[in-house]
């Protein structure tokens, strides 16, 4: 017997449909947020987090500042953000993307530490990441999306396969 996953006990708890429904527009909305932000920096050629790693303040500053300009963060970042955005739009390899996705936010987060907690210490990098590990625990590949296909056409998935499309 297959134990419910907690996103299974809440559906039962919440209106199904609603709940499903809005779990799935959660999951498209931030993955367009993410795509938006990932395309934009893409398309314009030549983009660079440099000055944004430049200015970076708190406890972690100088090893954020010694990554500024470094090309490979520069193309990690921009297309990170886009594959981030088009996994959770299309519902494929979720879990794996809203893990780095939150390390992605958390990463922002201690960029700017000092701006980022002025106002507190819960900004839009926490609310993304709270979301994204919702995502990553919750199989929202599974909601309308294409971990369920991919898992449901495997003979014999292994437990590898299991954790990146579950």
């Amino acid at each position: 017997m297959r134990t419910q996953s907690i996103i299974g006990k809440l559906t039962e708890a919440t209106h199904a449909q609603s709940f499903g429904g809005a779990y799935v527009a959660l999951r498209v909305v931030l993955g367009s947020v993410f795509f938006s932000a990932g395309w934009t920096k893409i398309s314009v050629g030549g983009w660079s987090a440099a000055s944004y790693l430049a200015s970076a303040d708190g406890p972690f500053s100088e090893w954020f500042r010694s990554l500024a300009g470094n090309g490979f963060v520069d193309v990690t970042n921009e297309w990170g953000l886009f594959f981030l955005g088009i996994a959770l739009i299309i519902g494929l390899l979720t879990r794996p993307a809203a893990m780095l996705g939150i390390i992605l936010m958390a990463l922002y987060y201690l960029a700017h530490f000092t701006s980022n907690t002025a106002m507190g210490y819960v900004d839009e990098h926490v609310v993304y990441a709270a979301v994204l590990a919702v995502f990553a625990a919750g199989g929202a590949g599974h909601a309308f999306g294409l971990n369920a296909i991919v898992l449901g056409n495997l003979r014999k998935p292994n437990a590898v396969v299991k954790f990146l499309f579950g």
